[in-house]
């Protein structure tokens, strides 16, 4: 009972400040532009910060030595979901630009809005690192795999591994991740002022990102809230298959612990909120996608608490 009463209480925070987002939308509070504003302050500025930050603060070099099962659990689980979507897909007989897009939307996860809040107010500070393992093989399935696969689709071609690679470098959170990761290495901690600069920065994410996911979901529409058989198979790979791959990678590869639960959370978070943004740029189907973020969003509030009473 203590552990629903938890996630419960955990899950009302996370929609709370989500629903003020959308009221603030409403009111015209945020605007296009502060959208713009909030997106790139976020994720070129604060997520890079909170990674170098979290990750110093929370890593030890022990951990890190052990990372290697904690990577592999996500990435295997995202490789079997992208597989087993496209099946499902091709069944379903999808075109090129719905299938692409309801393989990202099965596999990829919203590892950063939605999932690191929902992690910090589950698990605390001590979730960081685990968190951070996720996000990483996310971005990189959706830098490499997904957003490849819908620029094929919308006929802009692939990049180049090279260009992939160097794409994948140069995104921000990235760039946070791996100097968190050498600070850690070097075992080297910034001056107590850049430090305590950082946790102010850090402590802006959840409520930013929160808040800019209800706008997300007002500037989608209650009108696209509906559960055809293509989101109804997307909810089953977001809140069935996915964590349930995870906990048999992780009881197959001895992963237990704190490690379990924050890696099976992330896995049942609604679709990737870059499906949508990847769509409109590159000729996918941005309505699917769109309709993908709002439903599973609203969705994973009901799934967590079931999900934590499992864990």
């Amino acid at each position: 009972m203590g552990s629903l009463l938890h996630s419960l209480s955990a899950v009302s925070v996370i929609l709370i400040l989500t629903a003020c987002g959308y009221v603030f939308s409403s009111l015209g509070w945020i605007r296009p532009d502060t959208k713009a504003f909030f997106s790139r302050y976020l994720m070129r500025f604060a997520v890079p910060v909170m990674c170098v930050y979290s990750l110093r603060t929370n890593l030890t070099l022990d951990l890190l030595r052990g990372s290697g099962r904690l990577l592999l659990v996500p990435a295997v689980t995202s490789a079997t979901l992208f597989a087993l979507s496209y099946l499902v897909g091709r069944l379903l007989r999808l075109a090129p630009k719905q299938l692409c897009v309801f393989m990202m939307m099965s596999s990829l996860s919203n590892a950063v809005f939605i999932g690191y809040s929902m992690c910090l107010e589950l698990f605390g500070k001590a979730s960081t690192p685990y968190a951070m393992t996720y996000y990483l093989v996310n971005t990189s399935f959706a830098q490499f795999v997904g957003v490849t696969m819908i620029r094929r689709s919308g006929g802009y071609g692939g990049h180049s591994p090279r260009e992939a690679v160097l794409s994948f470098l140069k995104t921000p959170p990235i760039i946070g991740v791996l100097l968190g990761i050498l600070l850690i290495l070097i075992d080297w901690t910034p001056p107590s002022l850049i430090m305590s600069c950082a946790r102010y920065v850090n402590n802006t994410v959840t409520p930013l990102a929160l808040l800019l996911s209800g706008h997300i979901i007002r500037e989608i529409g209650w009108k696209n809230l509906r559960l055809d058989r293509t989101l109804g198979l997307c909810m089953g790979f977001r809140f069935l298959a996915a964590p349930g791959l995870c906990l048999l990678m992780c009881a197959l590869l001895g992963v237990g612990g704190l490690g379990r639960s924050v890696l099976t959370v992330q896995t049942a978070m609604p679709v990737l909120t870059h499906t949508v943004v990847a769509s409109a740029e590159y000729g996918g189907d941005e309505q699917l996608a769109a309709q993908g973020v709002a439903v599973t969003t609203l969705a994973c509030f009901v799934v967590i608490p079931v999900l934590m009473l499992l864990l």
